[in-house]
C-alpha cells in the first residue's frame, strides 16, 4: 500500500514538471516594428534565424528598410539565403515577403523550402514580386528562402511577417522517464499477481 502511494505521488509530480513543456509557441513576428539595422538571431520565441551563403553580418539576419532582408552577394556583401529554424514543428505557417528589384519567377527567381526534421523537403514554391503566402504542410523544422539559384539573385528581398504555431518535440529525457514509468507499472503488476 505504501509503495503505491509512492508511485501515485512520484507520477503526479512527474506529470507537473513535465506538462509545462508540452505548450506550444505561437509565433506572431511583424519585423516592421524592430528598428533599422537589428541583428535577429533567437529573439523571438520559437524560431532562430540565420543568413548563409555568403559572408553576412556575423551570421545574423539584420532589419533593413524593407523589413528582415539580404540582398544580392554580386552587388552587396550580404548572404543570398535566409534560414529560419524553429525550435519544434511548425504548423499554420504564413510569411509575408517581398522582393525588391529583381522579381522574376523563372530564373533567378527567390524561392522557400520548408524541410521536416529529417531534412526531407516538404514544400517549395517562387515567391515572385512577393506577397502573403501559407503553407499547407505541417511538422516544418526549418523555412529555407534562397534568392541565389542558378546562379543569379534578387536585387534585396525581405521577409516582412511571420506567423506560425510550433510544437515542442519530444526530447530523449521524456521518452526515458516515459519507459521508466511503464517498467514500474508492469513490476507492480507482476508483483501483485505473484502475491495473490
Amino acid at each position: 500500500m505504501k509503495l503505491k502511494a509512492i508511485t501515485h505521488s512520484i507520477l503526479f509530480a512527474s506529470a507537473i514538471a513535465f506538462s509545462s513543456s508540452s505548450f506550444a509557441a505561437i509565433i506572431n513576428a511583424n519585423f516592421s516594428t524592430y528598428a533599422p539595422g537589428t541583428l535577429l538571431s533567437n529573439q523571438i520565441d520559437g524560431v532562430t534565424f540565420a543568413v548563409l551563403g555568403g559572408p553576412g553580418p556575423s551570421g545574423a539576419a539584420a532589419i533593413n528598410y524593407g523589413g528582415l532582408t539580404n540582398s544580392t552577394r554580386g552587388r552587396y556583401p550580404t548572404s543570398s539565403i535566409l534560414d529560419l529554424k524553429f525550435t519544434g514543428l511548425a504548423n499554420f505557417v504564413n510569411f509575408t515577403f517581398n522582393n525588391h528589384g529583381y522579381t522574376s519567377t523563372g530564373v533567378g527567381a527567390t524561392f522557400y523550402t520548408a524541410y521536416d526534421a529529417l531534412g526531407s523537403v516538404l514544400e517549395t514554391g517562387k515567391v515572385g514580386g512577393g506577397g502573403s503566402f501559407s503553407l499547407v504542410s505541417t511538422g516544418i523544422a526549418n523555412l529555407r528562402f534562397n534568392n541565389n539559384t542558378n546562379g543569379a539573385s534578387n536585387w534585396i528581398f525581405s521577409l516582412n511577417s511571420l506567423k506560425a504555431n510550433v510544437s515542442p518535440v519530444p526530447e530523449p529525457e521524456t521518452y526515458a522517464l516515459m519507459g521508466l514509468g511503464l517498467v514500474g507499472l508492469f513490476a507492480a503488476r507482476r508483483k501483485k499477481t505473484i502475491n495473490t
